[in-house]
């Protein structure tokens, strides 16, 4: 233990030894790296001009570089008009891949120039390719276009115009084995290839002068707008639709189109015309062979036979000074335009759709506007033709013209499914084409009315046949109505229009409903069927009253009312009157069969034939004084003048329907003939005179024949009594 306690102060004396050591040894390396740190201190900052020194070579270095490089690009700008200039002058057909690398190389080294140095002589011999190649790419797309694009023949063109399965939207007929192929189809490969290329380096161009311009100073625009007009040379002024600019490739694409497409219409309308002149099946014209409906007028009266179709020069005579159109306007020829327009509107989607001229929808629809502008104008100006013409012949009472534009509205009514599929494709189509239908339809509208009203009881001429038959105002309005049968849609489609508030731009959507919706149409073409002859009626009772006897008066209404009736049902007219009112055939029967008894009353009272009353008194009579005696012999006298005039007044009156004459003569029969039968057995019986054959001068049978023989034809009367 005692060992253990001398030890321990030995050992502490040498921990503290090696502390006094490793203090010292610590204060020595601190010193140490202090000195180290201070040296790279002083070495760091003795680097940092050296370092500076080497980031500027290095740059000097680059800038050098740059401005070698630059210096080539530049000479190579120089060098461009004499390197590339051979290439412009043999043009794009010769390689067109080749000839829009030159056109780059040009654009590029023009751009140079435009920034930096417009006044060298370089430039102006740039400027001079670039517009001379411009050209020459505008012609050679023009060139394509004109051997990949050539009007659609117009034997197809008008098959399928006037076919009802003719098309379908995707270009495809309904009969397969008769296939149409379309333009989008035959165009080769290679010509679509050229004019995707050209129109993609034209609107890049385009684009990219038009942007450094836009980020040029003002100085620099002047020629930086130079420049761009040069890209657009050759393009026609009308690249602007409704304040859209296209690009010119698209712009010169859509006028060659445009021109196409008009001369495609003109071609398909000279076929039209060779076709029905070679048929040898000439329309019925105005002032022809053909007869017309003249109510205003009065004379001869003229028939309807495809009349009001063909606006010819007599039709347009005196109220068509300041329309230029020299032809006949033709209403079918019209409504195959209309049908030939949208299928070219139709092939026109197709082909740009292939083509990929256009870059989305928007520059689409402006394009499909563009194309159809001339088309849409000719249609235009030609269907306000028709509407001015009819609005001006109304005062002469030339209503059969309304035929032109009932003919137009049935196509616009059977077209109006694609004309609202078109409308989504080229929506500046629908204002003017809904303009022009609203036009004609109140056209239309106004001339039904005007008809109406000129019908009125006392308007008119009150000039009547002296034979009272048939009054021409009654056979015209019958003819008129006629026609109409075959537009009854289209008139009930006007007459319904207000009462339906069809909108402007509900009206083509309203069209496609109009022929599901046949019985409302039926129903007001009833209505004014009823309206138009009630007035007539009203007007040719009005037109009796200027014959002087009862008998040519009730034979004037009886001539024309069974004319009516007969007619009614012979067109077909009645069974749309009956729709309206089953009753109304039935008043008018009535009213003819009062009239019959009229004119029995009428001839009695010529012949003025004794009463069953004065025949039984004179029967009851055994012996007869010179008083009596003397008054039979006096109704004989008057029976026999009585008759005589009736004979003669008769022969001067004409009742040409043979069932009419027929009614009347057995009415006579049933009247007449049994009285002078009674009063005729009365008179042998009675010894009224010893000379009866001096009074009674025709037997029952004989009384009989005469009357029989008033309701001959005039030619059998003739012949009868030359017998």
């Amino acid at each position: 233990m005692t060992t253990l306690m001398n030890y321990i102060p030995s050992q502490i004396s040498q921990i503290l030894a090696i502390r006094d050591k490793f203090v010292e040894i610590s204060k020595q390396s601190d010193e140490k790296l202090t000195a180290m740190i201070e040296a790279a201190k002083d070495f760091r900052s003795g680097m940092e001009p050296l370092k500076k020194e080497v980031d500027q070579l290095q740059t000097r270095v680059k800038n050098l570089q740059c401005c070698i490089e630059g210096l080539s690009h530049v000479q190579n700008f120089y060098k461009t008009g004499r390197e590339v200039e051979q290439t412009i002058i043999q043009g794009p057909s010769a390689s067109l891949t080749n000839y829009l690398q030159a056109m780059d190389r040009i654009k590029d080294s023009l751009v140079y120039f435009n920034q930096n140095n417009t006044e060298h002589l370089e430039y102006t011999r740039l400027s001079t390719l670039l517009s001379n190649g411009v050209k020459s790419l505008h012609k050679y797309f023009d060139d394509v276009l004109s051997q990949s694009f050539t009007p659609m023949p117009s034997d197809v063109l008008y098959r399928l115009a006037e076919k009802e399965d003719a098309i379908s939207l995707d270009g495809t007929k309904a009969d397969e084995a008769s296939t149409v192929s379309l333009e989008c189809d035959s165009i080769s490969e290679e010509c679509i290839s050229n004019l995707q290329e050209i129109s993609t380096w034209l609107r890049k161009a385009t684009s990219l002068v038009t942007s450094t311009a836009v980020a040029s100073t003002e100085a620099e625009r002047k020629s930086h707008h130079h420049l761009a007009r040069m890209f657009r040379a050759g393009v026609a002024d009308s690249a602007s639709t409704e304040g859209y600019q296209l690009p010119p490739s698209l712009t010169q694409y859509c006028e060659f189109r445009k021109d196409l497409m008009r001369v495609t219409l003109v071609k398909l309308r000279e076929y039209q015309k060779t076709l029905e002149n070679n048929a040898q099946n000439p329309r019925g014209r105005p002032g022809s062979t053909s007869s017309q409906l003249n109510i205003s007028t009065t004379g001869k009266r003229r028939g309807l036979k495809a009349v009001g179709i063909v606006w010819d020069a007599n039709s347009r005579r005196g109220v068509a000074n300041d329309i230029r159109d020299v032809d006949d306007l033709d209403s079918e020829h019209y409504t195959t335009s209309l049908s030939g327009f949208l299928i070219l509107i139709e092939r026109e989607r197709l082909l740009l759709d292939r083509l990929k001229l256009a870059v989305n929808s928007h520059e689409a629809h402006f394009a499909y506007s563009l194309i159809c502008r001339s088309s849409l104008a000719d249609l235009m100006t030609e269907g306000g033709s028709y509407v001015r013409l009819m609005s001006r012949v109304i005062g002469r009472g030339e209503f059969y013209m309304l035929v032109s534009l009932l003919t137009i509205m049935r196509r616009f009514i059977d077209l109006s499914p694609s004309f609202v599929e078109t409308f989504k494709i080229v929506s500046t189509l629908s204002q003017p084409m809904t303009d022009l239908v609203n036009r004609f339809r109140a056209q239309i509208k106004v001339t039904l009315d005007a008809f109406l009203q000129q019908l009125q009881p006392g308007t008119g001429s009150s000039q009547v046949p002296p034979d009272a038959t048939v009054h021409e105002l009654t056979s015209n309005v019958l003819l008129f109505l006629e026609k109409l049968v075959d537009y009854e849609i289209m008139v009930g489609t006007a007459l319904t229009w207000e009462e339906a508030r069809i909108t402007p731009e509900t009206t083509f959507p309203y069209l496609v409903t109009v022929n599901s919706k046949p019985k409302m149409s039926r129903s007001a073409f009833g209505q004014y069927i009823f309206r138009v002859i009630t007035s007539l009626v009203a007007n040719i009772d009005k037109k009796s009253e200027v014959y002087s006897d009862d008998l040519s008066r009730v034979v004037f209404q009886m001539n024309n009312l069974r004319y009516i009736l007969a007619n009614l049902k012979r067109t077909g007219l009645q069974s749309i009157l009956d729709d309206y009112d089953n009753s109304v055939v039935d008043k008018f029967t009535r009213i003819l069969t009062e009239s019959k008894q009229v004119y029995t009353r009428a001839c009695m009272r010529f012949i003025n034939l004794p009463s069953s009353a004065f025949m039984n008194q004179f029967a009851q009579r055994g012996q007869m004084d010179s008083k009596e005696r003397s008054q039979v012999k006096d109704i004989w006298n008057g029976i026999n003048q009585g008759f005589a005039s009736l004979l003669k007044q008769h022969s001067q009156l004409s009742i040409p329907d043979k069932e009419l004459r027929e009614d009347l003569r057995e009415c006579l029969s049933r009247e007449l003939v049994t009285l002078y039968q009674a009063f005729h057995d009365r008179s042998l019986q009675t010894p009224f005179t010893s000379r009866r054959e001096k009074y009674i001068k025709l037997s029952p049978s004989e009384f009989q024949a005469k009357l029989d023989q008033m309701f001959l034809p005039a030619a059998a009367q003739i012949a009868q009594s030359r017998s």
